[in-house]
């Protein structure tokens, strides 16, 4: 019985490697291979629904419409292997349905979802924004392929929803599926982003890659939103690591010193943007930006990060905002000082620094100065850090990285006068990682002393003409020219 399964199981295999073959040729055979076992990926295309729809008709008399919950036998009828709990449960869900009839009989359909789009060839979900829907599981019957009924079901399918406000269709195809591709071209669709994942064992890294100016699915990386940074602070804060004295401690000791460089706290008003550390409750250093009667505000895209923040705050010493940095609800010149920690470095898209940076220029008063650091793209462990994010172990999402001189081009962009740039956090970024992880495990005070030392004197790597190969941030202070105030050369220069 065993060897007789085995047999039909080696012959499903075979028929579908030849169906494959003919289909899509020696290309979508490896491909098809490849998505069985590490690798796969799908075509995106775009149809933007602003310009004039082409007009396209079958070539074989068909009804074309929207299936209904009580036609779901017809669907099956239609689709056998189909699970008739399944469609209904699409239907009730708010999924549309077009079928296409031939004397009656369903030969063709498609679906539509919008809000979110699970793909099954992916394993994933995509958000879609409110103004775009994603077309699915289409499927012609064999005999009823070539007589154009898939591109004319799409044109009625694209007219529909651009009636209803939508304004652009996403549809995945397999890349070496062609009669697809003709059919989205015939209703003027293009390829915009190639979706897909690497897999390794229990390893696996989502990627999807925009071609030209046309935004991903949703308008941005839907996992780097708030919801995504709730979940982060959530999962974070109950890890007893980040909420350990060490090396808490040293992190706000390099912020501070980077402040007092800077002109050191303000009796005016201070801004932070992000309230990371402040939520997790050890490295905390928002209370330390004024003095005096000096206003403190720290803000956040995450609400989970600043209601946090807020009951660490004991005192009350500070004001805590839910914002997006790049949309500051702040009036001009307002802040003497800001403070920006790794905050914008984790962008998916690399436009989206410049904005922030824009509103934080904004935002400073003229001679107001802004501290900034980013994750060190000289730093010679950068491409093992870019490896772990890629394979999905680092613990929350790690953007386009920056050199000294590429921040100090940002910062100039924004119309900020740069004068000083330097690196910190001079540890070997793996040795650290490490040695933090085994002096946090074990019960020993002499230990973690040890390691504390030898982290505070690699410090000393900032003086030296490496400092930009070793630091793990790159850091700035640039400030708000002012018409009367002349700017100030740089103090260091990044390679």
């Amino acid at each position: 019985m065993s060897n007789s399964l085995g047999n039909g199981k080696w012959r499903h295999i075979f028929a579908h490697s030849v169906e494959v073959l003919r289909e899509q040729g020696i290309r979508g055979l490896l491909f098809a291979a490849l998505g069985r076992t590490i690798y796969r990926r799908l075509a995106l295309i775009e149809t933007p629904l602003d310009k004039p729809l082409a007009e396209v008709k079958a070539r074989l008399p068909v009804v074309i419409g929207l299936l209904k919950e009580t036609e779901v036998g017809d669907y099956v009828v239609f689709r056998p292997e189909a699970d008739p709990s399944e469609i209904l449960g699409r239907l009730k869900a708010g999924h549309w349905c077009f079928v296409a009839r031939h004397e009656g009989r369903i030969v063709h359909a498609g679906w539509v979802a919008t809000g979110r789009a699970w793909i099954d060839y992916l394993d994933r979900e995509i958000t879609l924004a409110p103004n775009e829907f994603y077309i699915y599981d289409v499927f012609t019957l064999p005999d009823y392929r070539g007589f154009n009924i898939a591109p004319a079901r799409l044109a009625l399918t694209l007219r529909y929803f651009r009636e209803a406000g939508y304004r652009r269709s996403i549809a995945g195809i397999v890349p070496e599926n062609w009669r697809s591709f003709r059919t989205a071209e015939k209703n003027r669709g293009s390829l915009f982003a190639i979706m897909g994942y690497v897999k390794l064992g229990p390893l696996r890294r989502d990627f999807c890659r925009v071609k030209g100016k046309s935004p991903p699915p949703g308008g941005w990386q839907p996992a780097h939103g708030s919801a995504y940074w709730d979940a982060v602070v959530e999962r974070l804060a109950n890890q007893p690591h980040y909420r350990r004295p060490f090396p808490g401690d040293l992190k706000r000791q390099m912020y501070l010193e980077l402040i007092r460089r800077g002109g050191g706290p303000t009796i005016g008003w201070s801004l932070k943007t992000d309230l990371f550390e402040e939520a997790m409750g050890q490295d905390t250093f928002l209370t330390s930006l004024s003095e005096g009667e000096g206003t403190m505000v720290g803000i956040d895209v995450s609400e989970v990060a600043v209601r946090r923040a807020q009951n660490e705050d004991t005192a009350r010493k500070a004001q805590y905002v839910i914002t997006d940095v790049r949309w500051l609800p702040f009036k001009d010149d307002s802040f003497d000082l800001i403070v920006s920690p790794s905050t914008l470095d984790h962008f998916a898209d690399p436009s989206d620094l410049g904005r922030s940076l824009q509103e934080l220029a904004r935002g400073l008063r003229p001679d107001g100065h802004l501290i900034i650091t980013l994750d060190n793209r000289q730093n010679v462990f950068d491409p093992l850090v870019r490896i772990a994010i890629w394979l999905g172990l680092a613990p929350f999402y790690i953007g386009p990285s920056h050199s000294a001189s590429e921040l100090r081009e940002e910062l100039e962009a924004a119309g900020l006068t740069v004068q000083d740039t330097t690196a910190v956090l001079h540890s070997p970024r793996p040795v650290a990682a490490a040695a933090l992880a085994v002096a946090n495990k074990l019960p020993l005070p002499p230990f973690r002393a040890l390691v504390l030392r030898a982290m505070k004197t690699a410090e000393a790597l900032e003086g030296t003409r490496w400092c930009y190969r070793t630091g793990f941030f790159v850091a700035a202070k640039a400030v708000k020219p002012n018409s009367t105030t002349g700017g100030h050369g740089p103090m260091s220069e990044g390679a």
